[in-house]
C-alpha cells in the first residue's frame, strides 16, 4: 500500500500535491483549534455547573441552619415564659395544651410538646404519644417523616430544678422543600439513611444515580441533574438523614450538542474556503506573494501596523491580501479591547468598597486599591514596596505575632483586628488567594478586606443583650415574689402602713416589668417593620399626667421630686398619646436612675419657632462626647453606674428617638450647667397648634 501511494504521488502534479497538503493542513489546523476549544468550553461549562451545585448546597445548608436557629430561638422563648412555668408547676395540663397551640399559631410552628424524664406530658400533635430519644435539636424522623426539632429545659423559678423540656418543631415536608427550591433555584430532596427519598420536589419517576467526573449525576424520564448531598442539622454525617440538591443540566447537554454541531460545520466551511483559496494561491505563487510575505514578516516582528499591499490580481492573492488586512484590523481591535478591558477591570477594582491588597513572598506590598487606602489611611504611593506588617499593625496579639501570622488560607475568611494609620482600631474580614501574575513566575497573595467593625460591635451588643435580659426580668420578679410571700404569711399581723410599705416595692417591680416589656415589644415591632402611629388630637397636660403617674413609684422610692416648668397654656398636639407617653416615661425613668438619690429631676416644656421641646434634666454623671454618638442606638448602655441600680437593656432612649422621628421630630442630649445631662425631644407643631 505505501508503494502504490508513492507511485500515485509521483504521477501527480505539483499543484495537486500542494492542494492536498493545503487541504490536510487546513483540516488539521481547524481541528487542532476547534477541538481543544470545544473540550475546554465543555469543561468550563461543567465546572461552572458544579460550582453552582456546590454554592447552592452551601446556600441550602445555610437556610437549614437559619431554620434551626429560628426553631431554637422560639423554643427558648417559650421555655422562658412565666405563664408556662406556672401552669406546669400547678399541674394544670388541661390549660397547657391550648396555651401551646396558641403559641404554635403565633410562631408558625408545626408541633410543640412537653417531655419530662423521657415521658410525654402534653403534645399539640395527638398521634405523638412518646418523646423522641433526643429532643435537644436537629432533624429527626417522626412516623417516618423528617422534622426539625429544638428542645429547651424549663427551670423552676423557686428552686433549681428542671420542670421538663419543651420541644418545638417544623415539618420538613413538601411545602418546606418547595420554598427552599424557590429560594435556591434547584430541586430539593431529603434522603433517609439508606439513600431513599423521604420528601422531594423532583418530578415523580425512577431516577438512576451514577458517577459524572468528580461528582454524581441523577437521570430519569429524559431529565438529568447534578446532585450534591450534605448532612442535615443534628445528623452526624451525610450517611444518616441527608439533604440533596439537584441542578437540572438539560440545557448544558443541549449546549454541548450545539457546540459540537457548530464545530463540525465550521470545520467543513473553513476547509472548503481553504481549498479554494489554496488553489488560487498555488496558481499565483509569484512576486505578489513575496510582497505579502514581507508584510507578514514585519507583523511577526512586532510591527502590527505594517501596511498590507492591496493586490488586484491574481484573485487568490487579492483575497489573501484583503484577509490579512482584515485580520490585522481585527487583531488591532482585539488588542484595543483588551487594553480597555484591563483599564475597566482596574477601574472596577479601584471603585469597590472592599479593599484589595497584594503582596509578594517577601511580604512586601505590590498593589493597593482605593478601597484599601480608605480603610487604612495610607496611599498606594506610600505603601507599595513596603512590608505589609507596617500597613496592618495588629491591635492586640501575643508578642512576636504579625499580620502575616493571621493571613487566612486560600478560600477561607478570618477576622483580624488592626490599627489604622490614625490609630483607630478596626476589625477586617479578610479572604485570600494565591496567584501568579501574567509574565511572572513569582507567586503573590491577594487579599480582599472588608470593614466589619460595626458588625462585630453589633454581635457583641446582641450577646450582651441576651446575657442580661434574664437578669432584668429576674430582679423585679424576685422582689414581687418576696413581697407577696411576706404579705401572705404575715398579712394578719401587719398594719395598713406596713402593708402599704410592702406594696410600694411590688408596685415598682410591676412598673419595671411593664416598662421592660413595653420597650421590648416596641423594639420588636420596629425591627419587624410594623411600627405605626395612631395620631389623634392629644392634650399635652394629659400626656404629662400619665407619664408622671407611671414613674411616681420609681421617683418616690429614690426620694426624687419632679419639678415641672411649663408655659401658661399648653398646646394640643396631633400625636399618638400612648407612644408619646412611653417616650416621656423613658426619659423620666432614665433621669431617675442616673440621678443620685434625693436629687430632683427637671421637666420643662417650651415652644419656639413652631417646635415644642420636652426636656428632662438629671443631676447624674453626664454623657461624654464619645458616648453621644451611639447613645440612641439599640442595646447601648453607659458604663457609669451608681450603687447597685440596674440600668436596663439599652432600649429606652432608642425608642424615644424612633417615636420622636415617627412624629417628625428630633432628639438629643446636652450638658446641664452644674453637672448632669439634659435629654430633649423636639416635636413639630401644626398651624392650629402654633396659633393656640
Amino acid at each position: 500500500m505505501p508503494n502504490n501511494l508513492r507511485r500515485i504521488l509521483t504521477r501527480t502534479s505539483l499543484t495537486t500535491r500542494l492542494v492536498i497538503v493545503v487541504v490536510v493542513l487546513i483540516f488539521l489546523t481547524t481541528l487542532s483549534a476547534g477541538v481543544p476549544a470545544f473540550l475546554l468550553a465543555r469543561s468550563q461549562l461543567e465546572a461552572q455547573a458544579w460550582e453552582r451545585v456546590d454554592a447552592t448546597a452551601l446556600g441550602t445548608q445555610s437556610l437549614y441552619d437559619a431554620a434551626e436557629r429560628r426553631v431554637v430561638d422560639l423554643a427558648a422563648l417559650l421555655a422562658e415564659r412565666p405563664t408556662l412555668r406556672r401552669l406546669i408547676q400547678d399541674g394544670d395540663m388541661a390549660a397547657i395544651e391550648p396555651y401551646l397551640r396558641a403559641f404554635q399559631e403565633q410562631s408558625d410552628l408545626d408541633l410543640i410538646f412537653l417531655c419530662h424524664d423521657a415521658e410525654m406530658m402534653v403534645s399539640t400533635l395527638p398521634e405523638l404519644r412518646t418523646c423522641p430519644t433526643n429532643v435537644r435539636g436537629g432533624v429527626q424522623l417522626i412516623d417516618n417523616q423528617p422534622v426539625l426539632l429544638a428542645g429547651q429545659n424549663i427551670f423552676s423559678s423557686d428552686i433549681p430544678e428542671t420542670l421538663g423540656t419543651v420541644v418545638a418543631g417544623v415539618w420538613l415536608d413538601g411545602e418546606f422543600l418547595t420554598q427552599l427550591s424557590a429560594n435556591t433555584g434547584v430541586e430539593q430532596t431529603i434522603l433517609s439513611s439508606d439513600g431513599q427519598p423521604l420528601v422531594s420536589t423532583l418530578p415523580p419517576g425512577v431516577m438512576t444515580l451514577q458517577r459524572r467526573g468528580s461528582g454524581r449525576e441523577l437521570t430519569g424520564d429524559g431529565r438529568s441533574y447534578l446532585v450534591s448531598q450534605f448532612a442535615l442539622p443534628g445528623q452526624p454525617s451525610a450517611t444518616a438523614l441527608a439533604a440533596e440538591v439537584a441542578l437540572p443540566i438539560d440545557n448544558l447537554q443541549a449546549t454541548e450538542r450545539t457546540a459540537l454541531l457548530v464545530l463540525t460545520a465550521s470545520t467543513a466551511i473553513v476547509a472548503l474556503v481553504g481549498v479554494a483559496a489554496g488553489v488560487w494561491y498555488i496558481r499565483r505563487l509569484t512576486a505578489p506573494l513575496r510582497r505579502l510575505t514581507s508584510s507578514a514578516e514585519q507583523i511577526s516582528q512586532g510591527d502590527l501596523a505594517a501596511p498590507i499591499p492591496r493586490l488586484a490580481g491574481p484573485p487568490e492573492l487579492a483575497t489573501l491580501s484583503a484577509s490579512l488586512e482584515k485580520s490585522q484590523a481585527t487583531m488591532l481591535s482585539a488588542l484595543d479591547e483588551r487594553s480597555q478591558a484591563r483599564d475597566w477591570l482596574n477601574t472596577l477594582i479601584q471603585s469597590v468598597v472592599e479593599g484589595v491588597v497584594t503582596f509578594d513572598t517577601r511580604g512586601r506590598v505590590t498593589f493597593m486599591s482605593q478601597g484599601a487606602e480608605t480603610l487604612t489611611g495610607w496611599t498606594s504611593g506610600e505603601i507599595v514596596g513596603e512590608p505589609i506588617v507596617s500597613l496592618f499593625p495588629l491591635a492586640d496579639s501575643p508578642e512576636g505575632q504579625t499580620f502575616l501570622d493571621h493571613i487566612p488560607p486560600a478560600g477561607e475568611k478570618r477576622e483580624i483586628e488592626i490599627r489604622t494609620r490614625s490609630g483607630k482600631t478596626m476589625v477586617l474580614a479578610a479572604t485570600g488567594a494565591r496567584m501568579v501574575p501574567p509574565n511572572s513566575d513569582t507567586v503573590q497573595v491577594a487579599l480582599v478586606l472588608r470593614d466589619v467593625t460595626e458588625e462585630q460591635a453589633l454581635r457583641n451588643l446582641r450577646s450582651f443583650f441576651l446575657a442580661n435580659i434574664s437578669h432584668e426580668f429576674r430582679t423585679p420578679l424576685s422582689t414581687l415574689n418576696a413581697s407577696l410571700e411576706l404579705l401572705m404569711d404575715q398579712a394578719d399581723d401587719l398594719t395598713p402602713a406596713e402593708i402599704r410599705e410592702l406594696l410600694n416595692p411590688t408596685h415598682l417591680s410591676l412598673h419595671s416589668l411593664q416598662s421592660l416589656i413595653d420597650n421590648l415589644l416596641e423594639s420588636s415591632s420596629i425591627e419587624a417593620g410594623s411600627f405605626r402611629l395612631r395620631p389623634r388630637p392629644v392634650s399635652l397636660e394629659e400626656v404629662m399626667a400619665d407619664a408622671l403617674t407611671i414613674v411616681r413609684p420609681l421617683v418616690e422610692r429614690r426620694r426624687q421630686a419632679v419639678a415641672v416648668t411649663e408655659p401658661a397654656r399648653l398646646p394640643t398636639l396631633l400625636a399618638d398619646r400612648a407612644r408619646l407617653t412611653q417616650a416621656l416615661v423613658n426619659l423620666l425613668s432614665n433621669a431617675a436612675k442616673y440621678s443620685p438619690i434625693g436629687c430632683p429631676i427637671d421637666l420643662s416644656i417650651s415652644q419656639s419657632n413652631g417646635t415644642l421641646r420636652l426636656a428632662v434634666a438629671d443631676r447624674g454623671p453626664g454623657v461624654s462626647p464619645e458616648d453621644r454618638v451611639n447613645l440612641f442606638r439599640r442595646f447601648m448602655r453607659l458604663d457609669t453606674q451608681a450603687g447597685d441600680e440596674q440600668y436596663g437593656i439599652g432600649l429606652g432612649l432608642y425608642l424615644v428617638k424612633r417615636i420622636a422621628e415617627a412624629h417628625g421630630g428630633l432628639v438629643g442630649v446636652d450638658d446641664r450647667p452644674g453637672g448632669g445631662a439634659v435629654f430633649w425631644m423636639d416635636l413639630p407643631l401644626t398651624g392650629e397648634e402654633k396659633s393656640a
